[in-house]
């Protein structure tokens, strides 16, 4: 069984005290913001920069003054997910720094996602997941404001953080907690963080998000719905007819998966009931009957609940926050060779399909002979032929590279990539040659990085290759990159492994249960289905070495889309008033042809008033 505290969400009231004499936020000042400029002249300067805080790091096109307030917002919206969901959790471990490339226009956005995936219409952000790296992408549409304590619940909701709120608070469930189901409360959880407000000494939670609302006010004025509510709880969308095809239906998923979330975080019993219903679910009953359970509630009643709720004024909290962090905010120009890579590296990363990835070698390459001095293009390529080319190329050039710079973490992780590409390919010495050298390789990088998840992930596959008895460092490595980055699913894959192989079932089976639920991977959640039976039945040290051994199918990137609502909600007003016009038009010609076939029609009774 998986515990329950893996949800704890009931005490989620703490963070909404209002706490007099709490330590007020701060706004980003000058004392909190360093720079460090690229030497030489103005033109080899690129557009783009890199800001770093506490937890995040911004590669940017915008402006600084945009980049500023954009992490001081998301820092304080971390540590408040952090407080919500993990308030009893010990101190946690050094853990990476997600990276976010925020776009200064829309189609720049597109633009750089295409460059390793189709993005759907409307999209507006993307956090991409796999062992190659995990970051968002994010566009800047207009300028964050300052708000002061009285303009919290009241100044129009900026379209920038709502965006930028939503993507990391469904993102944050994905790595700091083993929720993957039910999807409602997912994306309950994100709508309903993306309308949290900061000012520099108060909060406000709870507010309706913009597009939210105008979707529920047409639902209100009597137009047709898609779902009921136990296809919202079971998240049953794919036979849903409505208004705007399946981006409608979506967006009413979204609002009422909103407006339940809303109704279930507005009261201590409530939560408290919430928190049993994800145990329930995590430890695999189906949501609707978890529900029942949980809430003492048909899903019949449901509907008329949320009705009544939603009629008498949902409540928006205001509190003092405790303990959220301004941000220390540092910046760093980037020279303009280094600019043109950033985000062809970002897309290597993103666990590219095979056409776009050898895409992406094409073009690196050619861009690379343009800019051979540049440290970012030299490793762009190398990594871009490590994943699409000649590993043994990429790894003569990152020896020049180590032997320039020994203190390269990036080249010594991506040469150890290298060498264990290369055994795979190897049979006998040369096999045991280039394993022996991702070892040595990979151990440096993490010395160099501790915190990297994709060293702690390539350095125990080289272990779990090249002996038969894997090192206790590499194991343990691999479970706290894990615990530390839960939304990549190889990592939590070779967690389970580890677990298992070190005698720690229980361990194993909790992460496995989360991978189990993942909609997003269906071949991960098989495959971890068969290893908790294994794991049930019993297994061998030596099978388990065998699996780690294995050479997995080509990884499945989780992507996390995040769309524009508010023009999803143009389409779908769009599609019902055509619809209405439509009827009304058929009407008309139906009233019409009614008038033509009686003027058309022979007089009734008797014309001539004779009688017979």
């Amino acid at each position: 069984m998986l515990p329950a505290s893996r949800t704890a969400l009931a005490t989620a009231s703490l963070v909404l005290s209002l706490s007099a004499g709490v330590a007020a936020a701060q706004a980003p000042g000058a004392s909190n913001l360093e720079r460090v400029e690229v030497a030489g002249k103005k033109a080899e300067v690129s557009a783009w920069f890199r800001a770093e805080s506490q937890h995040f790091v911004v590669v940017s096109d915008t402006r600084e003054e945009d980049v500023a307030p954009l992490l001081d917002n998301l820092e304080k919206l971390d540590r408040l997910l952090r407080l919500y969901t993990q308030p009893d959790r010990k101190p946690e471990l050094p853990e990476p720094k997600l990276t976010l490339y925020y776009h200064a226009r829309l189609s720049e956005l597109r633009n750089a996602v295409d460059a390793f995936d189709a993005a759907p219409a409307d999209a507006v952000g993307l956090y991409s997941s796999c062992a190659s790296g995990v970051q968002g992408f994010g566009v800047h549409l207009e300028r964050i404001p300052s708000l002061p304590d009285e303009q919290l619940e009241k100044a129009a909701l900026n379209d920038t953080l709502t965006h930028v709120f939503e993507a990391y608070a469904r993102h944050f469930l994905y790595r700091h907690t083993d929720i993957r189901t039910p999807a409602w409360f997912i994306e309950g959880f994100a709508q309903y963080f993306s309308s949290v407000r900061f000012s520099q000494q108060q909060m406000v939670v709870g507010r309706v998000p913009r597009d939210i609302a105008g979707y529920l006010r047409f639902l209100d004025a009597g137009r047709r719905y898609s779902l009921e509510w136990e296809d919202v709880l079971e998240q049953r969308l794919a036979n849903a007819h409505g208004y705007g095809g399946a981006a409608g239906a979506r967006l009413e998923f979204q609002a009422k998966s909103w407006l339940l979330t809303h109704y279930l975080l507005s009261s201590d019993d409530s939560r408290r009931q919430l928190s049993r219903y994800l145990a329930l679910v995590g430890d695999g009953a189906a949501p609707t009957a978890a529900f029942q359970t949980a809430f003492g509630m048909k899903t019949a009643d449901l509907g008329g609940v949320m009705w009544r709720y939603g009629r008498r004024g949902m409540e928006v909290l205001r509190g003092v926050p405790q303990s959220l962090p301004a941000a220390r905010v540092s910046f760093r120009t980037l020279p303009r060779a280094t600019g043109e890579f950033v985000l062809l590296d970002a897309a290597l990363k993103s666990c590219p399909g095979r056409e776009a990835g050898e895409s992406l070698l094409k073009k690196v390459a050619a861009l690379a002979a343009r800019f051979p001095d540049d440290p970012l293009a030299r490793l762009t390529w190398s990594r871009a032929q490590i994943d699409w080319g000649d590993p043994q190329q990429a790894l003569s050039r990152l020896d020049a590279e180590l032997r320039d710079n020994e203190a390269s973490f990036e080249a010594r992780y991506l040469a150890g990539l290298a060498h264990l590409r290369l055994a795979g390919a190897s049979e006998g010495q040369a096999r045991s040659g280039h394993l022996q050298a991702a070892r040595r390789q990979l151990q440096r990088a993490r010395g160099l990085n501790p915190q990297s998840p994709e060293a702690a992930f390539a350095f125990f596959k080289a272990e779990a290759a090249a002996t038969d008895a894997p090192d206790g460092a590499a194991l343990q490595g691999v479970i706290a990159a894990w615990q530390a980055a839960r939304d990549v699913n190889a990592l939590a894959e070779s967690a389970a492994l580890a677990y298992a192989y070190t005698g720690r079932p229980d361990e194993a089976y909790q992460a496995l249960g989360s991978l189990a639920q993942n909609v997003n991977d269906p071949s991960a959640a098989r495959w971890a289905k068969q290893w908790r039976n294994r794991l049930e039945t019993g297994v061998s040290r030596g099978e388990i070495l065998a699996e780690m051994r294995r050479d997995p199918a080509p990884e499945m990137p989780v992507r996390e889309w995040t769309v524009d609502k508010g023009s999803v909600l143009q389409k779908v007003e769009l599609s019902s008033g055509l619809e209405a016009a439509e009827g009304f038009i058929k009407d008309q010609q139906q009233q019409q042809q009614r008038q033509q076939q009686d003027r058309a029609a022979p007089p009734s009774g008797n014309p001539g008033g004779r009688t017979p």
